[in-house]
């Protein structure tokens, strides 16, 4: 069948929904087209179960601690099979929303798989529909990535996506890759009561953070039992028995019942037939767009991880919203987008903006004020003094830079710095705001006064 219409979006996740509904919103006739579920791996597979698992382990390790609180609940036990099916609860509630939203907005989705026969023709399997548009917004995401030594097969060797399809908790689990997801996971299976050991290959967890942010995360994951083999890759792959057993580079060998493969992730880009349109990739093989975010075939546009780093859920809805706008003409091209990254481990890492290295790099001087959590009353009625916000700001005219962040909750607080970057706020209007006490987000506040040399609640003198 042979359609037309304004515009259509390849993709049902977060780059893509949001795309569709703004696009329908601004007057067009829109088609979505989505070959799995509706809300992509975001919804799915990814930041919403994740958080979930997340944060039953976090409750788990809480009860298991409280007894310095008066709280005696010994022999927790945990059922992962109801936290599986609770999960999954949430990830359908979610993709229910979603469903509804672009309905209500007049989107009208087609189930199948898109390849393009012309920069403005997709064909769509397996119904063999035809769909014609002016504006195209391929938004098809990312898949995760494995090694040539260790291919996943989602039965011992696993990959993000099949974490969820566990029936019962691993009691041994060496986590191959210490970026964010593998910090993640390894941070709510220990806390569950996993045996767990993260193999990267950096000389850090997390690289691309600095060390002072990670420190605290290190200190936690050593208290949950969390071994660490630096510096170090995986140079064999075989099965043993009823689990699998690693060879490193360094002679070791590791033996779990399971590995998750955490190495980054590829773009969903083949089977989109890029090659009947002018639209360019990187080496990598992700599609190259311009500060429109339309790549080099006019009228075709992409949005989230398949245009590559950072792969974050936000940063995909935030360009799918502007690339509808973009696309149907009410602004010309993306605005400035400070995009915050977090780690939900526990403690929690957020940060936005530049620190102190990337400034100077720009030949920036820089002012920063560093305020602990332990300081902070907030903190100490929860028990979690661990972590700090510190805030970075110019020292020629006091403007806000970035924020640097690790503890309790500060994936609430980043949003407020994220803001405050994009307004071009100064630490002294970040100082002069008022919060509610007791929170946490009066570190902010703290933070700001502190790099303007006017500390209230913290002294760096000692006592």
């Amino acid at each position: 069948m042979d359609k037309s219409v304004d515009a259509v979006v390849l993709g049902g996740g977060p780059g893509g929904y949001v795309s569709a509904i703004r696009l329908a919103q601004l007057g067009n006739k829109v088609i979505l087209v989505e070959q799995g579920e509706i809300g992509g791996t975001c919804t799915n597979r990814g930041c919403i179960p994740t958080k979930a698992l997340i944060h039953v382990s976090r409750l788990v390790k809480e009860v298991r601690h409280g007894e310095r609180m008066g709280i005696k609940a010994p022999g927790v036990e945990v059922d992962f099979h109801k936290i599986q099916a609770w999960n999954r609860s949430v990830v359908g509630r979610l993709r229910k929303g979603v469903e509804y939203l672009l309905k209500a907005n007049g989107v009208e989705v087609v189930k199948g798989t898109a390849s393009f026969e012309s920069a403005n023709t997709v064909a769509v399997q397996p119904q063999n529909d035809r769909i014609r548009a002016k504006v195209v917004i391929i938004a098809t995401g990312s898949r995760p990535s494995d090694l040539p030594v260790l291919r996943v097969d989602s039965k011992r060797i696993l990959s993000s996506d099949d974490v969820f399809l566990l029936g019962a908790l691993p009691r041994d689990m060496v986590i191959v890759g210490g970026g964010v997801i593998g910090v993640e996971m390894a941070t709510a299976f220990a806390s569950l009561g996993t045996n767990l050991t993260i193999v990267e290959i950096m000389e850090q967890i997390l690289p691309g953070f600095s060390a002072e942010v990670i420190a605290p995360v290190n200190d936690a994951l050593r208290r949950l039992g969390v071994g660490t083999r630096l510096k170090t890759k995986v140079v064999e792959t075989k099965y043993a028995g009823d689990g699998v057993q690693l060879r490193l580079e360094t002679g070791e060998s590791l033996g779990a019942d399971y590995v998750l493969v955490s190495v980054g992730r590829r773009p969903n880009t083949d089977g989109l037939n890029l090659q009947s349109t002018s639209v360019t990739l990187d080496q990598r093989g992700f599609i190259r767009v311009n500060n429109r975010l339309e790549t080099s075939a006019r009228g075709v546009f992409a949005v989230g991880d398949v245009t590559g780093l950072p792969y974050l859920a936000h940063r995909a809805m935030d360009q799918g919203y502007y690339a509808a706008e973009i696309a149907s003409g009410v602004i010309d091209m993306l605005p400035p987008m400070h995009t915050p990254s977090v780690v939900y481990s526990d403690p929690e890492i957020a940060v936005v903006g530049m620190d102190e290295q990337e400034a100077a790099r720009r030949g920036i001087e820089t002012i920063s004020g560093k305020f602990p959590f332990i300081a902070c009353g907030r903190s100490l009625t929860m028990g979690r003094t661990d972590g700090f916000v510190k805030l970075i700001g110019d020292r020629s005219n006091g403007e806000l830079l970035g924020a640097q962040m690790v503890g309790p909750g500060v994936s609430e607080l980043i949003g407020e710095c994220a803001v405050a970057l994009t307004a071009s706020l100064t630490l002294k209007e970040i100082a002069e705001g008022v919060h509610p006490h007791p929170t946490l987000s009066e570190a902010v506040v703290e933070a700001a006064k502190i790099a303007l040399g006017r500390p209230v609640h913290y002294s760096s003198k000692g006592a």
